[in-house]
This record gives structure tokens, C-alpha cells and sequence, in this order.
């Protein structure tokens, strides 16, 4: 990695890709890290290197490396996620959809009790099931993401996402437990025009039984979202396994 900095009116470049310290430190590491986004080195949604990495490759403390990290929070381009490190923030484009798609949707901006973790991500052929569903060849490739979500480190619900490869090349790179699908369709400049979800009481597979660890007598909530750009795209698919005896929902009707 190239660790020159593309100062501001008032510093000026060096050659040996040192910092300079005509200006605070922490404001150089700033800007260092705003034209690594900028440039598509460090991409939306993934995570930034460390602040122990940062830190040893730029020959600085910590608590520098964090004043710097916590500017760009503030400002929004960065987000803090205990446990797992800090995200860049794409663009986000602004929405009239009266509801919110997807289970992990619903629960990111609930309680803080719910942990969500990125499973498995995988990409395979579509198969025809998929291939009819997105309108593409069974060959063509989708990703399947998978997310574990506990509440009180209790098992609540297994959700699966399907998207097409050619849709969303970046999701590779992209932790989806710290950002909703909807968060990065946005980052990635593509809008969602339309969703629809629907709601099913199921008896469940036994392997979905085990993994939520549901005692005898309990149903299933199946919660599945359609999502569809302005072309009339099928984009994304995500379908959702609850316990329905740790899960509630609340409908509201508008006029």
C-alpha cells in the first residue's frame, strides 16, 4: 500500500510517503483514509484496516489513529461496529417506501439485544428456480448469503438472500451483517422501486428446526421480501426462518 498522502492547500507532497507534521497528524491520517475511499481502495461496506494497522504502518499511536478515525465518524463516512470494526459509508439515496424489506432490515434499527453474523456467502448457478425467478440463464451466477440472528445470543431466525452476480458485483467484498441489503444496493448506485413481503405460518424442515433450536409444538414465521429496480428487475429475494414464539410484528395501516 502506498502510504503518501495527497495533502490539502496546506501542506505539501512528500517524496518518502512519510507524514509531514506542518499540520496535526491526525488530520493528514484523516484525509489519507478519505482518498483511500474515494479512490475505491476501501470500498462501501467493508472494513477499514485496524487501528493497531494504521498505527504500525504509519508509525503512529493509537489514540492518534483514533482521533482521526472518529472525524470521519462524525462526518458520517465512517461507522463504528463493536465487535467487528469500522465500516465506510456509501452515498445513500433517499426513499418513499412506506415499508422496510427484509427481517435483518427490521431488526438493524431495533434493539440492541439482536446480533446478526454473515454465515456463509456463497456464489453458484442459479438453477432454474432462480434463473426464472430473475430472469436469467441457469448457468449465470447469484450470491446466497446467509445470516444468523440471535437475540440474548439465543437462536430468533435464519434469513437467506439471493442476488444475481451481475447486480451486485461488490457484495463479495461487503459485510452484510453490519449493513442491509437496501444500504448497499444504495452505496452502489442502484435503486430499489418496489418490494413486496409476504408472511407465512410454517411448519418448517427439520434442519431449519435444529439450526433455530425450536422446541417441540412451535411454528415457524416465513417472512420473504421481493425487491425490484425502476426497470422492473427482479434484483434480490431474501426469505426469513423466525421463532415464532420470540418474534412479534406490528402492521400499521395508512389511509
Amino acid at each position: 500500500m502506498d502510504n503518501k498522502l495527497n495533502y490539502t492547500e496546506e501542506n505539501e507532497e512528500r517524496e518518502d510517503g512519510k507524514l509531514s507534521y506542518r499540520t496535526p497528524i491526525y488530520l493528514q491520517l484523516r484525509e489519507i483514509i478519505r482518498n483511500r475511499i474515494e479512490e475505491g481502495e476501501y470500498l462501501p461496506g467493508t472494513a477499514i484496516p485496524s487501528e493497531n494497522k494504521l498505527a504500525e504502518t504509519y508509525g503512529i499511536n493509537r489514540l492518534t489513529v483514533r482521533n482521526a478515525v472518529d472525524a470521519l465518524v462524525n462526518e458520517g463516512i465512517l461507522r463504528r461496529v463493536q465487535g467487528k470494526g469500522v465500516f465506510v459509508v456509501g452515498d445513500k439515496y433517499e426513499e418513499n417506501l412506506d415499508e422496510h424489506g427484509g427481517f435483518v432490515n427490521v431488526m438493524s434499527s431495533g434493539t440492541k439485544r439482536v446480533s446478526i453474523k454473515e454465515q456463509a456467502k456463497i456464489y453458484r448457478p442459479a438453477g432454474n428456480k432462480y434463473a426464472n425467478y430473475f430472469n436469467i440463464e441457469p448457468d449465470d451466477l447469484i450470491f446466497c448469503v446467509r445470516h444468523q440472528i440471535t437475540l440474548d445470543s439465543e437462536p430468533l431466525a435464519i434469513e437467506d438472500i439471493y442476488v444475481p452476480k451481475d447486480v451486485l458485483p461488490k457484495l463479495e467484498v461487503v459485510d452484510s451483517s453490519v449493513f442491509t441489503i437496501k444500504d448497499i444496493f444504495a452505496f452502489y448506485g442502484i435503486e430499489i422501486s418496489s418490494m413486496q413481503q409476504t408472511m407465512e405460518i410454517i411448519d418448517g424442515t427439520s434442519k431449519i428446526k435444529k439450526l433455530l433450536d425450536i422446541p417441540n409444538g412451535v411454528a415457524l414465521i416465513m417472512l420473504s421480501c421481493d425487491y425490484w429496480d425502476n426497470n422492473g428487475r427482479a434484483i434480490a429475494y431474501s426469505r426469513s426462518f423466525i421463532r415464532s414464539d420470540r418474534t412479534s410484528f406490528t402492521i400499521q395501516l395508512h389511509e
